[in-house]
């Protein structure tokens, strides 16, 4: 089975190979950032998909501020727009508050419990990156 990391440097090659620039600037980036973990001292020299995550969705968030002050400059947002596409096609959509109720019900009762700490444990462990952590807490705080 491939990795994210894997993938990620399959499609870098790809889109060198294509002259798809765009692609090939933002991929640089994450390749960049992710290569920069894996020299940190804590860190095993590998990088998961969790890892890999993390760095898409910072780069998503900086790409959505670009196209903010972008638009309230009146520039043009279609290269930032297309670098933040091309990072969304490597992350799982996330699920609906409906899907996170779901889960979370489901969780609570098979682990007999309402507390926040083992909730958010199971949907870390076997769900993450599927979900919005500000949402699940609020969910599961209403049960």
């Amino acid at each position: 089975m491939t990795t994210l990391y894997e993938q990620i440097k399959s499609d870098f090659l790809t889109a060198r190979k294509n002259n798809d620039n765009t692609k090939k600037n933002i991929l640089t980036m994450i390749l960049s950032d992710a290569l920069k973990l894996t020299k940190e001292k804590n860190h095993s020299g590998t990088v998961s998909d969790d890892d890999i995550f993390k760095i898409i969705k910072s780069w998503i968030k900086k790409t959505e501020q670009s196209i903010e002050i972008l638009t309230a400059n009146n520039k043009d947002i279609s290269e930032p727009s297309k670098e933040k596409d091309i990072l969304l096609s490597y992350i799982p959509k996330t699920w609906s508050n409906e899907e996170t109720k779901s889960h979370i019900e489901r969780i609570s009762k098979e682990k007999n419990s309402k507390e926040i700490s083992v909730i958010m444990k199971e949907l870390k462990a076997n769900y993450n990156g599927l979900y919005d952590n500000k949402t699940a807490s609020e969910l599961i705080k209403s049960l």
